[in-house]
């Protein structure tokens, strides 16, 4: 899976969660600040990761604070998962 393939599909997620706009789900947006999330959103976030991914450590995401601490997670999974 690509970088861009890979920011699509954390773009998409977040967005829907969250319900707000993609285009406002950038690698610089703060999760809970500028998209508001919250922890019950970053817990959904973490379920449909491993729905795409497969099982992750509850703590995979206690750090991420952006969505591109959420896409380097999945870049990190992604090369885990194929080797």
């Amino acid at each position: 899976m690509s970088d861009e393939e890979i920011m699509t599909l954390v773009r998409e997620r977040c967005a829907s969660i969250l319900k707000v706009d993609p285009s406002r789900v950038t690698e610089d947006a703060r999760l809970r600040e500028d998209l508001e999330a919250d922890s019950l959103d970053l817990a959904e976030l973490h379920v449909v990761l491993e729905e795409e991914w497969g099982t992750m450590p509850r703590e995979a995401l206690a750090d991420v604070r952006t969505v591109g601490d959420v896409v380097a997670r999945a870049r990190e999974l992604v090369a885990e998962r194929t080797g």
